[in-house]
C-alpha cells in the first residue's frame, strides 16, 4: 500500500459517513401503493409577508447564537484575533437612503470568514450566483459525489493530497470523455472522526458508476467508499454543489480544538476549482465579476442614486428638525384694488 496520510485507520478501526445508501436501489418496479381511504384534504399553507419574516429573524437570532458560541470556544484556545473579528460582525451597520422615494435599507457589516456562521448566508448566495454562471457552460451536467475513509487528524496536506486524489483520476484514460467541470470540497464532523469528501458537476455524456467506483478505489490504495452519479439535466443540483462547506450549526457543536483545528487547515486552501473547457474562461468569469461589482444596486422605485450614512450620522439625521419645503401660494386677490378712491371733498 502506498504511504498516505489517509492510511491512519486501519480497515477494522475505520469509520464511514455516508453521504448515501451503499447500495442504490430503484423502488420503481416494487413500489407499493399507499391506502388513501379516509384521509382529509390539507388546506395548502400560503406564506405571508409576516410570516417570512418572522423565519428570517429566526435565521438572524439562531445565526448569531452560533457565532458567539463559535467565538467564545476560540477564545478558550488562545485565538482572541479570530474570536474578536466574529464578534465585530454584524456589529455596526450602514444605512443608505434611496433619493427617490426616501426608503431607507440597514446593511450590516461582515467578516466574510468561513466559518461565519451570520456570513454563511451572504457567501452562499454569491456562490450561487456563480455556480449558475458556470452551470451554464455545462450542457450535459452529471453530479459525482466522491468520498474517502474518515481520518483521525486533518491537516492542510490531507486536503491537498484529496485534491490530488481528485486530479488523478481525471487525468485517467477513463475520464477522457470528462470535458470540464467544477468541484467543491465538504468536510463534516460528526464524532466519527474527520469526513472530506467532494461534490463535482462534470460535463460528459455518460459515466460507468461501476468503473468510477474501481478507479477512484485504485488512486486512493482503496480508501475511497461512496461514489455516487446523477443525471441533474433536469433536477435542481446547484443545491449540492453551492452550500457551504459546513453548515454553521454543525461548527458550534464541536470542541474548540476541532474548531481551531477545521480554521487552521482551511485557511489559504481552495475548496472550489474548475477543470477542462472550463478552464479556460476563468477570464470571461472575471470580467463578468468585475462588471456585477460595478453595477449600482437600484431601488424598487427604479432610483439608482443613493446615500449612505453610518449609524451615528442617521442618528443625526433623525434628530434635525424637518422642515417642509413647498411652493408659496399666490397671494389673496385684494378685494379694493379695483375700485376708484375719491377725494373726501368729492364725497
Amino acid at each position: 500500500m502506498l504511504k498516505s496520510r489517509f492510511n491512519e485507520y486501519l480497515p477494522e478501526e475505520g469509520s464511514w459517513d455516508a453521504d448515501a445508501a451503499p447500495f442504490d436501489r430503484s423502488a420503481d418496479d416494487e413500489a407499493v401503493e399507499l391506502e388513501i381511504r379516509g384521509l382529509t384534504a390539507q388546506k395548502p399553507q400560503v406564506p405571508n409577508k409576516a410570516h417570512s419574516k418572522f423565519l428570517q429573524a429566526e435565521i438572524w437570532r439562531k445565526g448569531t447564537i452560533y457565532k458567539n458560541s463559535i467565538a467564545a470556544k476560540l477564545a478558550e484556545q488562545g485565538r482572541h484575533d479570530l474570536a474578536d473579528q466574529l464578534h465585530d460582525c454584524h456589529s455596526t451597520f450602514t444605512v443608505v437612503q434611496c433619493c427617490g422615494c426616501l426608503k431607507t435599507r440597514r446593511y450590516p457589516n461582515r467578516c466574510d470568514l468561513f466559518f461565519c456562521p451570520e456570513c454563511a448566508h451572504h457567501l452562499a448566495t454569491e456562490r450561487k450566483k456563480q455556480v449558475e454562471w458556470w452551470a451554464e457552460r455545462c450542457p450535459q451536467p452529471k453530479h459525482v459525489v466522491l468520498t474517502i475513509k474518515n481520518i483521525r487528524d486533518l491537516t492542510p496536506g490531507h486536503i491537498e493530497e484529496f485534491k490530488g486524489f481528485f486530479r488523478k483520476l481525471r487525468r485517467r484514460k477513463f475520464a477522457n470523455n470528462w470535458l470540464g467541470g467544477f468541484y467543491r470540497i465538504e468536510i463534516t464532523n460528526a464524532k466519527k472522526g474527520w469526513h472530506i469528501h467532494l461534490h463535482a458537476l462534470v460535463n460528459v455524456k455518460w459515466i460507468d458508476k461501476a468503473e468510477l467506483s474501481d478507479q477512484w478505489r485504485s488512486i486512493t490504495n482503496g480508501l475511497g467508499y461512496i461514489v455516487k452519479v446523477k443525471d441533474v439535466r433536469r433536477g435542481s443540483y446547484l443545491h449540492e454543489v453551492t452550500k457551504y462547506i459546513t453548515k454553521g450549526h454543525q461548527l458550534a457543536q464541536w470542541q474548540g480544538e476541532d474548531i481551531l483545528c477545521f480554521i487552521q487547515a482551511l485557511q489559504g486552501q481552495r475548496t472550489f476549482g474548475v477543470f477542462g473547457d472550463l478552464y479556460g474562461l476563468r477570464t470571461e468569469f472575471a470580467e463578468w465579476i468585475a462588471g456585477l461589482k460595478q453595477r449600482k444596486p437600484k431601488c424598487d422605485c427604479g432610483c439608482e442614486n443613493q446615500r449612505y450614512y453610518t449609524e451615528a450620522q442617521w442618528i443625526v439625521n433623525d434628530l434635525l428638525p424637518k422642515f417642509e419645503y413647498a411652493p408659496r401660494p399666490p397671494a389673496p386677490d385684494d378685494p379694493f384694488k379695483n375700485q376708484i378712491c375719491l377725494p373726501l371733498a368729492m364725497t
